[in-house]
């Protein structure tokens, strides 16, 4: 594997054999206070987030392998300052949503590169890669690529191990996933590499929480798409098509077989990587019988061996069974990846034996209003999940709530929690709903969705009720 030209500050160790390179930049550090005040922008309640650390925001280059080669990508590394703590730090590898300006990408510290700050100042090392094609790779980005978004996961993992003397943090042993949206599909391949593969040995999975992703390409998500006459994002359609044809060489020769004009001859000036979403949406029309060249939906529906079927198959990420917990969320008005993807992964994993995973209604929302429940609640998942490490009286009064079943139907209970101890139970805004003291927290008449629990002298914890 070959070493790509590289910054002044570059690494180059020798991992399972193979040589790989990364530079690191500095960006930017976001004190506390700037923190709360972000988080505040975000609408985080500010009983449920705490910013307990100045954060390091890096820019690290590194290699992966793509198509038969080695390639150079970028990601963003977010690094808690202070954090004292002799166990050290999990690492939560965080997956963007959908982008096409590569600037947006998170090492750009986009507005969604901008959670990293949020996720870390809480104690996790956290890593956002920007993929093939965003970020600093100029190559056409394969949108919702499967093998590519794993390893840009994969390998940015590798790298911040590398440099984890350098930059002056340790790591606990503990691997959490999660990402909204196309980061929900890049999450859910991740996680399944880091179980079925030689991924896991270095890495092993603790966690997974993907949120509103196209998990089940072929059988739910494209199928949905075309039965309604008008798609909310075009952009996204012809994204797929251009993004595979890159890797697989064989949906088209020209897009004027996909695409009719005078849309088709202007499309690849569009996905250069300088436009935005509105830029592209904007320029595609909405009514899918003006866009696609008229009989292409029924053609590739009619033959299961045509080469944009056998692609959709190939990025499905939905059958395998979880070793760690994996909890998808999903919300019911989603217009852009439909909920049904979720339940579809839901019900096959369960009639194939698993009992590590779950699905959850965040409730009756659009997709971007999903998103925010999605990535925060996701947050405080993995939080409740990392080990605690306590070393003094007062870390032991303040541990992580831990409250079970969870997800729950009607009554909880909360461990180490006395007879006498208040809690309160809480709804994701914020509000007080139900208050009371022991061990024993009765949840019936509350909706199916996200509710927050805090007990006295304990972290809160946020629990999953299903009806």
């Amino acid at each position: 594997m070959s070493l790509r030209a590289s910054l002044s500050l570059s690494l180059f160790l020798g991992l399972a054999g193979t040589c790989f390179g990364q530079s690191v930049e500095l960006l930017t550090t976001y004190t506390q206070s700037q923190l709360a005040a972000t988080a505040s922008v975000f609408g985080i309640p500010s009983n449920s987030f705490s910013a307990d650390h100045d954060v390091n925001a890096y820019r690290v280059l590194y290699d992966m392998p793509y198509l038969g080669d080695t390639i150079q990508v970028s990601g963003a590394l977010f690094v808690p300052q202070g954090f004292d703590d002799p166990c050290g730090l999990p690492i939560h590898v965080y997956m963007h949503g959908t982008v096409f300006k590569r600037t947006d990408a998170p090492s750009f510290l986009s507005l969604e590169g901008s959670l990293g700050g949020l996720m870390a100042t809480l104690g996790q090392l956290v890593l956002m890669p920007d993929y093939v094609g965003l970020g600093t790779s100029e190559l056409m980005h394969p949108y919702v690529h499967a093998d590519s978004e794993s390893d840009a996961g994969f390998h940015l993992m590798r790298a911040a191990n590398v440099l984890s003397e350098e930059l002056g943090y340790t790591l606990n042993g503990q691997n959490f996933i999660s990402g909204y949206s196309q980061g929900g599909h890049a999450a859910m391949v991740l996680a399944r590499d880091l179980t079925t593969t030689a991924y896991g040995d270095e890495f092993p999975l603790s966690g997974a929480v993907p949120g509103s992703g196209p998990y089940d390409i072929s059988g739910t998500q494209f199928p949905q798409t075309f039965e309604f006459e008008t798609y909310s994002n075009p952009a996204y359609l012809a994204y797929n098509v251009i993004g595979w044809n890159s890797v697989y060489g064989n949906l088209y020769d020209d897009l004027s077989e996909v695409f009719q004009e005078p849309y088709a001859s202007n499309m690849l000036n569009l996905f250069d990587g300088t436009n935005d979403a509105a830029t592209i949406n904007n320029a595609c029309p909405s009514a899918l019988e003006e866009f696609l060249q008229p009989g292409l939906v029924e053609e590739i529906q009619n033959d299961p061996m045509h080469p944009f079927q056998i692609a959709a198959l190939d990025n499905d990420v939905y059958q395998w069974i979880p070793e760690a917990p994996v909890v998808m969320y999903y919300c019911t008005q989603d217009e852009q990846v439909f909920y049904q993807n979720a339940l579809v992964a839901d019900a096959w994993m369960t009639e194939n034996g698993s009992t590590m995973h779950s699905s959850t209604n965040l409730g009756d929302y659009d997709h971007g209003q999903c998103a925010g429940l999605a990535i925060f609640n996701g947050t405080l998942w993995i939080q409740d999940l990392v080990e605690e490490c306590l070393t003094a009286v007062t870390d032991a009064e303040m541990a992580s709530l831990v409250a079970y079943p969870n997800p729950a139907t009607d009554m909880v209970n909360l461990r180490d929690v006395h007879a006498q101890t208040p809690w309160t139970v809480r709804s994701m805004s914020g509000q007080v709903v139900r208050r009371g003291q022991g061990s024993r927290v009765d949840l019936q008449g509350l909706s199916e969705g996200l509710w927050m629990i805090q007990a006295e002298g304990h972290k809160p914890t946020v629990l999953s009720l299903v009806r």
